[in-house]
């Protein structure tokens, strides 16, 4: 998609997002914060989905504290809907929500989004995200003063999908070698991204709990990752998993 350039009224995305021509992961993530601050966002998170006919997990990718994971990754998948990624991607269109505030969350989507109603205090939106291969993601933006000027709505979306496209498909030069991890480590990891506890794990697999628990310590160690959710993260990115 080729973006006019133009002058940029307040809200506005920058002209260039569409066509990023970069490959590391810091890079997008400056790229996205670019994007955020343009629309008055404080936060944003970039979440990968599980599969659709398991709701559509949010699995956090990237977020405003690249590379660590932030709050909003964190917390946001369990304030909204269950179903929330399934309902992103077969909806196709912005999802909003106003939060705590009295009006709606950005009033350029009005007419352009579907309203959804979640425990967040914070009004945000979000944008439904899909490689050319299927794989599906939704990026959240989040804050208090959002600003989106309405041409400049169908642009943001456009270098999202441009971004998402580099995310869902890079391996990570910055994190080094992909680290060696047995085949039991994949499996309890790939099933964790598909949502399922240490119980369900070691009843599919015929192991303990406790072993699960151990496979998923080590893959996350492995990973050098903060916590199990994200360890998932760390290793769809680098294609550990799919």
């Amino acid at each position: 998609m080729t973006v006019t350039q133009r002058s940029e009224p307040p809200g506005a995305a920058p002209a260039d997002a569409a066509a990023p021509s970069f490959h590391t992961l810091p890079d997008i993530a400056r790229r996205f914060r670019r994007l955020a601050a343009g629309i008055g966002a404080d936060a944003f998170a970039l979440f990968l989905l599980g599969p659709l006919a398991e709701g559509g997990r949010l699995l956090p990718a990237m977020d405003s504290d690249y590379p660590g994971l932030s709050e909003l990754s964190r917390t946001l998948p369990a304030r909204l809907p269950r179903r929330f990624g399934q309902q992103a991607i077969l909806a196709g269109t912005p999802l909003a929500w106003a939060g705590a505030a009295p009006r709606a969350a950005v009033p350029a989507l009005a007419g352009w989004s579907e309203t959804v109603e979640t425990a967040a205090a914070t009004p945000g939106f979000a944008l439904p995200l899909s490689t050319e291969r299927g794989r599906p993601g939704v990026v959240v933006f989040c804050g208090a003063a959002l600003r989106l000027a309405p041409d400049a709505l169908f642009d943001l979306h456009a270098a999202c999908h441009g971004l998402f496209a580099v995310v869902a498909g890079l391996r990570p030069a910055e994190d080094g070698a992909a680290p060696d991890m047995s085949k039991r480590e994949r499996e309890c990891l790939k099933m964790t991204a598909n949502g399922h506890t240490s119980e369900e794990i070691a009843q599919r697999l015929g192991l303990s709990v406790h072993t699960a628990n151990q496979y998923l310590a080590n893959t996350t160690q492995k990973l050098n990752a903060v916590n199990r959710v994200h360890a998932v993260a760390k290793a769809l990115r680098a294609g550990l998993i799919d």
